[in-house]
């Protein structure tokens, strides 16, 4: 039974090791799509991008857990959804080069996989 046990444990690692560094991919992609002809908008994209290595580098400390929730399941789809649809913007990108449509999109999507990712540690943490 032990070794369920540690499997388990191992899982809950490697899961919790993918998820930050798919969030850690997101907001470093982010940076290479998004510009903005203000330079004002460029600086809040760089700081969102820092905020992103500091809010992944915390989270790899406080939000590991000893068992499998669903909230670990949640947040590994969902990041996953989110690399595809930055992907396909990517793609988009290369295609159209810069756009407001493509800067904005790839900005929610930032955003939103930000808020799964601080979901995501709150609950490792208190469960």
């Amino acid at each position: 039974m032990e070794e369920i046990g540690d499997i388990i444990i191992v899982l809950v690692f490697l899961l919790h090791i993918l998820i930050s560094f798919m969030v850690l991919g997101i907001t470093l992609v982010l940076g290479r799509i998004v510009e903005f002809k203000r330079s004002a908008l460029n600086n809040i994209v760089g700081i969102t991008g820092i905020s992103g290595i500091f809010i992944v580098g915390t989270g790899i400390f406080i939000g590991i857990g000893d068992s499998l929730h669903a909230y670990l399941y949640i947040t590994f789809v969902l990041q996953l959804i989110i690399i595809c649809l930055l992907f396909f913007n990517y793609r988009h990108f290369k295609k159209v080069g810069y756009s407001n449509f493509i800067n904005i999109f790839s900005m929610i999507l930032l955003i939103t996989s930000y808020l799964t990712y601080v979901y995501y540690i709150i609950g490792s943490f208190l469960y």
